[in-house]
Order: C-alpha cells, then structure tokens, then sequence
C-alpha cells in the first residue's frame, strides 16, 4: 500500500511491512474488478488565468472548447484556490492546506515554493491513493511539487517544464545551440496535448478495463507571454479600447448569464490605481521600455506607445488561452473517441487568479523581436490582470478575491443532469481530492490526519445551500479567512479589513469597525489554524532538522526587497514623524524637538483624518509651526469612518497610547474636512479630555458628505436607519455636549464651499454654542469666497494655529 513509503528511506519499518502484507493480498484482477464502476478523471489546470477570462465566464476569449464543456456540465461561482501556483497543486493533490504539508509558508517550519519542503509521509498524493482502487495515473505538463511524479504515483509524466513555450535547438553536445535557434513545429501548450492524448491512446490499447487519471497542468496563461503568431493575430485588435472598456464588456456579459448572484456583487471593484506587481524589479523596465507600465493607470493617462503595447500583450495572452482552449478540445476529443465520455469526470481549474508580476528572466527580452516570440520576455502585468480577474480585487499572491477566485467547470455526463447551471456554495482546491476520492471509494492512508477538505459531490446533483466552513490563507504574509458569509483579509503589513461577501463580494466596504465582534472572532479563528497547521506540519520532525531548514523558508533579500518595494505605499507627510500600529491600525507621531513647558504633561493635538494620504504636503507647514513650539501630532487611521461610534474604541487605543507616552490628557483636536466628523465624534463621547476643538472646513453632518448612502456601512445600519436615527447617531445633532461643555473651538471656513456647506456644518456648531450661552467660546472665521479647496489662508491661519497651541499647552 502507498508504493512511495517504499521509496523513501525514513519510513518506519512497521510501515514497510503493512506495505508488503497488503500488496501481497492485493492481485490486478482483484483491482480490475472493483474499479468496474468508476469514472475516470481529467484534472486540467491552467496557471495565471484570471477569473474573467473564458467565454463562459464573460470573457471575450474564444474558448469554445470549455464553454461547450460548461454547458453540458456546471460552473462553480466561489471556487477558491491558494493565491500561488505551487500552494496550489500541493493542496490539489492531497486535500490539505500546503501549510499543513509543508509546501508553503509557516513560522519556524521548514517549507517553502518550487521543490523545496518535502511533505509528510502521510501527505500522499492523490494517484498512489486512486491506485488502490484501481487506477492509472498519468501526468503531463507542469509539476512544482516536492519529489517527482513518477515517484508519487503517476505511471508516466512528461514536459515538466516552465520558462518558454518555444523549444530551442540543440547542438552537438546536447546544449542549446547560442544564438538561440527554436524548433518551428513545437508549442509547448500544444505538446502537452500531444502528450496526454498520447497517454490515453496507450491506456485504451494496454490497460482498457481500468479506470484512468489523466492530470494535465498547463502552463499557459503563465508569463513569458508567448503564443503562436497566427492566434496572436485573431486578437490584434480586440484590445485597443483599453483595459476599462474591456473590464465593463466583461461585467456586463457576467451579469447577462447570471454567473454571479446579484445580491453579492452589483458592480466591478474599485480599481486600485496605487497597486502594482507583487514585486518591484525596476530594472525589468528598462529592458522592457517606455511602452511598460507598473500601474493600472486610466487607459486615455497612457502615451500612444504604451497603448500600443498594453494591447499587444492583452492579445498574447488572449492568444495563449485561445490554444490552450483548442488543446483541451484535442484531449477531450480523444476521450470520445475511446467511448469514455459519459462515464469521464472533467474538472478545469486555474491555479491562482491573473498575475500583476513585471519581471524579465531566462534569456532575457529582445524588444526588436516581435511581442510573443521566443526571444521576448513580456508579463500580463496590473492593468490587464484588473481585467482579467474581472470584478474581483487585486491579483495572484494577494488573499482578496482576484487572487484567489477560480473559474471551476465540471463535466461528467453519466452524473450531471443540471447541464449549465451554477453551483455557489464555496468550495477550495483542499475539496478536490476530497471529492474524488469520495466518488471512486480511495482513501487517505490510515495513519493521515483528517484533512480539512470536504467532498462536494453532492453538489453535482442539486444546489444545496452553504453551510458555516470555515477556509484559511496563508501567503507571503497575506491572510484570508472566510467563515460562512464573512471574509477577514489583511495584505501583508495591513489591518485585518472585514467583508460580507454575501452582499460585498468585491470586497468594497470594510466592516472592521462596525462588526469588530465578528472581525476578532474570525482572526482568533485564523490563529488557531495557524497554530494547529505548525503542529501538524512539524509533527514527524526532529528539532534538529527543523533548526536547519527553517532558514529555507523564507524569501531571499532579494525578493523580499521586491516585495517592500512593489507595496502600497502611505504617502503621508508627517515631519519629524513616526508610524506605528495601535489596536491593529495604523498610526503616526509627529514629536517636537523638545516638549514646550505645558501644564498638562507634553501637550499634543489629535489630528483627524488619518488616512493613507493625510496629513499631506498642504498641512506640512502648520504642523511645523506645531512642532516649533513643543507642541506633538498624532492620529490613527480609521478607514472611512465617517464619525461612526465605532471609531471610538481606536480614538481611545491612541489616546491611551499617548498618555502611556507621557503626553497630556487633554489634547487640542484639528479636523481637516471629514476629520471634522472624527475629532466631533471624539468630543462628543470625551468631552472631558478635550482641551480645544480647531477646524478646517469641517464636516459635522454625515448628511451633507459622504451622504447617508455611503456613511451607513460604517456605521452598522441601514441607509433608511441612519437618516431616521440622525438625533442619535448624527455629530451634527449632538453638538450641545461640545457646547455645553464650553470646549473652546476655532474653525475656519469657506462661505462657497459647496462640498461641505458652512451653513450645514460649521454654523450649526456656532449656534450650539450660542444656545448655551458659550459663544465666547467659539470663534468661526468666515471666508467670503472660498470653497473646498486648497487655499493657502485655510492652511496657513496663524490664528488657528496660534489658537491650538495655546489650548494644548493648557495656558
């Protein structure tokens, strides 16, 4: 039983001879026998295909093959996969998560991509376990997992090879001949079909009464982007309308075939025009060109020479999907041939979603050579991958939606009578082999931990609905967990941000704060996996072994540097300032040379809103003023909260963080525009350690920005709600409490403004001032003229300033 414990040397004795025993008894009659009733199996797996990318899933690409082969069979809506290639086909086979063997990322445990971290012994792959009930396996095309094929249970494995799709010429001592000269009559996509029809013509001649697994691991859609000319050529011109118009044809074709239910998804995301490649490798595009762009930038933004090359990789990789599609058509074409067809089971999958990566490797990019051909070196890279994982967010490696989301297409005639429906319940690459062995009767080997796939073959019959499983990411520091309609996803670096995906599966509005009881519950959740996937996958290993592999896993510098590098970057502007997380969210200190004498310990002003880009260069030189006069800033970025009494809990975290530190415990407040909702919420719910309030065109009333549409997410009801329950939940109808408390304020702003009207926000502060007998305490400085913008008076008001840093020094 399981014929790799033979292979390897460190597996014990007692299972060695549980091996011989069983294979004693166990005759091929015997096999032939009890496999007379089970299906055969084609798993094919592409690599980078962005989850828009089929016909069948809204994508302009001609896929007829897989469109046909959708439907007469089903499409999944919430398919997942590991974010990475390799994590992928690790789990693929063996229904685990790559943690849990070793074939991805854990702290202090060996592991790590490509062939480095062998998996546990138990951890076998899913053709030695079809092999016991009667199967042969075959793979053809990309491996990336530890060991080889025909040591884990493949009868035969064929082109295993990644870095082109043009096979080079080689010369009298074997090498490739240098210049490098390529073979006319090979593609690598198309070899691979050769390769598995090849396989199946075998098995019908030798093996006909069993059962076959044919596993048929693409490269393509993978960069280097190569593709034969005369596909390339179908495609030259379908991109030229630009990366958005393609993503709106996409969306609209998804909506007309009912692929996503329209309660989770009613538009496309946001695009994240600040977000480029996973990896920054800048000298990548000086080899590329000027032609070469690392962000998804509006498409009329881009020069005519990066329009024109834009649209010709798009049309490459059009290209490549295009031929893989015709490939598959060979290969299941074949399995007709051999009357199989009925009782063969097809799955297609991608490995990870598009890929953002720009990166030039092997031997290199020859800009004189024409896009597509074997000397050039072109990447997807993040404006097409947008469109490519059309609607969702972000790309391959990240845990949000578009690096994770699978088109999955099942075929299996003799089983399937729901022909063309969708199926949404959510389901991962760990319920694969589940499945699989759930419908031929294999099993795990005895001593295998239960694995946390499950089987979704009842789902083939009819649309059950969705239970509470719990799915787990883990990769290049990127996390993810679903539980049910929830989703916690942090990036690398970020705070957990929280979703509805039954509502939001575009992943657009954070409900972090709102539902920070469901947030802690999925986190603490993501951690306990975490830790029993490091239990598990240390299991059978000495500390010694783990104390000398352990360096293994993680990145080199270099990429590691890549990686910092192609992050988000804030772009605030805090002079003199620091960053640091609080209560998981990040915060910043701008501190003073030295403390001004104060009477309240070292005074500070509570600056609002904190967000990727404010403070920015407008209010660099007021706060210097600040910092001249001893006076410190701080705030913390609460998302959009717009003064939703769930920011408070974080205000307090940072005033407490704060006062730790030695600063006041009354510090003067500055809200610039929205801050305004911020630094109002705090006084409202903290009057007594408030020193002063200063403004900026401040908003104080949700109703009049961002509106009661987009403040309700953040605030935990409904639109409807939050426009009835204003008396309670709205800053503007709250403001006696600052009044009453006679906090003094100074607020600045334009009498035009049109974005934030004086008369809707800051002149009802000045009136609840007056109304309690406080209208010494306030001073509003009226602008005659002024709007919303960025004039240099609202900036550089030495009243203002001279104001707040009176207030926060307590003089």
């Amino acid at each position: 039983m399981y014929p790799h414990l033979l292979r390897r040397p460190y597996a014990p004795l007692a299972v060695l001879a549980t091996a011989f025993l069983f294979l004693g008894f166990l005759s091929s009659t015997h096999l032939r026998a009890e496999s007379t009733n089970r299906p055969n199996i084609v798993l094919i797996l592409a690599d980078d295909l962005g989850f828009s990318d089929l016909g069948c899933y809204g994508g302009e690409i001609q896929t007829p093959n897989l469109d046909a082969l959708a439907e007469n069979g089903l499409r999944f809506t919430q398919f997942y996969n590991t974010g990475r290639c390799w994590p992928t086909r690790g789990s693929l086979m063996t229904g685990y998560y790559a943690q849990q063997i070793r074939r991805d990322f854990l702290p202090g445990v060996p592991s790590g991509g490509g062939n480095r971290g062998l998996r546990p012994d138990w951890a076998v792959l899913l053709p030695e376990m079809l092999s016991e009930v009667g199967y042969r396996s075959y793979h053809t095309g990309k491996w990336h997992i530890d060991d080889t094929p025909t040591n884990c249970g493949f009868e035969k494995t064929s082109l295993n090879q990644t870095g082109r799709y043009f096979k080079p010429k080689n010369g009298p001592n074997g090498k490739p001949i240098r210049p490098l000269q390529f073979d006319d009559e090979f593609y690598l996509t198309s070899a691979m079909a050769d390769d598995a029809i090849r396989n199946l013509k075998e098995h019908a001649e030798q093996h006909p009464d069993q059962p076959f697994f044919q596993y048929l691991a693409f490269t393509a859609p993978h960069f280097p982007l190569h593709a034969l000319p005369e596909d390339i050529a179908l495609y030259a011109e379908t991109y030229k309308s630009g990366w958005e118009a393609i993503r709106r044809q996409r969306w609209q074709r998804m909506q007309a075939m009912g692929l996503l239910d329209p309660q989770s998804a009613d538009r496309v995301s946001a695009v994240e025009r600040d977000l480029g490649p996973p990896y920054h490798f800048p000298e990548a595009f000086e080899i590329l060109g000027e032609g070469e762009t690392n962000r998804p930038v509006a498409w009329n933004q881009l020069t005519d020479k990066q329009q024109q090359f834009q649209t010709t990789k798009m049309a490459i990789h059009a290209a490549m999907i295009h031929r893989m599609d015709i490939a598959i058509g060979r290969v299941l074409d074949q399995v007709r041939a051999m009357d199989r067809w009925d009782d063969t089971i097809v799955m297609f999958l991608s490995d990870n979603g598009a890929s953002a990566e720009i990166m030039v490797r092997g031997d290199g990019h020859d800009p004189a050579e024409p896009p597509g051909s074997a000397l050039t070196y072109l990447c997807l890279g993040p404006g097409w991958s947008t469109t490519a994982n059309t609607p969702f967010r972000r790309h391959k490696t990240w845990t949000h939606e578009g690096g994770i989301a699978t088109p999955f297409i099942i075929s299996w005639p003799n089983r399937i009578k729901d022909h063309g429906q969708f199926r949404r319940n959510p389901q991962h690459v760990i319920d694969v082999a589940a499945t699989l062995l759930d419908l031929t009767g294999a099993t795990h080997p005895e001593d295998a931990p239960p694995p946390p796939g499950t089987s979704f073959l009842a789902d083939l019959d009819d649309a059950s609905s969705a239970d509470e499983r719990t799915l787990w990411w883990y990769h290049d520091g990127h996390r993810a967990i679903r539980r049910g309609r929830w989703k916690a996803v942090s990036p690398i670096g970020e705070p957990w941000e929280l979703y509805d995906l039954s509502v939001d599966r575009i992943e657009s509005v954070d409900l972090a704060l709102p539902r920070a009881d469901k947030l802690a519950e999925l986190v603490a959740a993501w951690e306990k996996q975490l830790e029993e996937s490091i239990e598990l996958a240390t299991g059978d290993l000495a500390e010694d072994v783990r104390g000398k592999q352990v360096r293994s896993t993680r990145q080199s510098d270099m990429m590691s540097k890549a990686q910092q590098d192609g992050r988000i970057k804030r772009s605030q502007v805090l002079p003199n300032g620091e960053t640091f997380f609080v209560a998981g969210r990040h915060a910043f200190l701008m501190k003073p040379d030295s403390a001004a004498d104060a009477k309240l310990r070292k005074p500070w002003i509570f600056y609002a809103p904190a967000l990727s880009r404010y403070p920015d260069t407008h209010e660099s030189w007021m706060h210097q003023q600040f910092l001249d006069a001893g006076v410190a800033v701080a705030g913390i970025d609460v998302g959009e909260a717009y003064g939703s009494p769930h920011s408070q809990p974080f205000f307090d975290a940072l005033y407490d963080e704060m006062v730790s530190r030695g600063y006041s415990t009354k510090p003067a407040l500055l809200g610039r525009s929205r801050g305004g909702l911020y630094v109002s919420r705090f006084a409202i719910e903290r009057p007594e350690r408030v020193a002063a309030i200063g403004g900026i065109y401040p908003v104080l009333d949700y109703t009049s920005y961002p509106g009661v549409e987009r403040a309700a997410a953040v605030y935990g009801v409904s639109a409807d709600d939050l426009q009835r329950r204003q008396d309670e939940l709205n800053p503007v109808k709250k403001l006696k409490v600052i009044a009453e408390a006679g906090i003094p304020a100074y607020v600045i702003h334009g009498t035009d403004d049109r974005v934030v009207p004086i008369d809707r926000n800051s002149a009802e502060l000045e009136s609840a001032y007056q109304s309690a007998g406080s209208a010494d305490a306030i001073t509003l400085e009226r602008v005659d003229g002024q709007g919303h913008n960025f004039w240099e008076g609202f900036f550089r008001s030495q009243k203002l300033i001279d104001f707040l840093i009176t207030e926060a020094k307590g003089d």
